[in-house]
């Protein structure tokens, strides 16, 4: 048996264990395990636009006040994008690396 099919058996049997519902089929069981890395992504994403918020707020705006200035606009806008696109470039870059056999 491949090892990642004994892992995804793995966590299929503990899912059932933990819910206490062992009569469920592998179908349901994929999908309630697809909707929670769904969910899972989603707050790792909610995660990165809370750090970026926090980083850029605090490197673009000196004094909150009623509204933003078109400085502090364009500063966050530069930092959010900066931001994203090391981001980018760092994964795309251990893909690469990955593809590549790690040389």
């Amino acid at each position: 048996q491949h090892p990642r099919a004994a892992s995804e058996g793995f966590r299929i049997e503990n899912m059932q264990a933990a819910a206490g519902v062992g009569d469920l089929d592998r179908k349901s069981v994929k999908e309630v395990q697809s909707f929670i890395e769904h969910q899972q992504q989603i707050q790792q994403i909610q995660a990165v636009v809370g750090k970026i918020t926090e980083l850029c707020w605090d490197k673009c705006v000196s004094k909150p006040g009623k509204d933003l200035t078109e400085s502090e606009k364009n500063c966050i806008a530069n930092c959010s994008e900066r931001f994203l696109d090391t981001s980018m470039f760092v994964v795309n870059r251990i893909q690469n690396k990955h593809k590549a056999g790690g040389q």
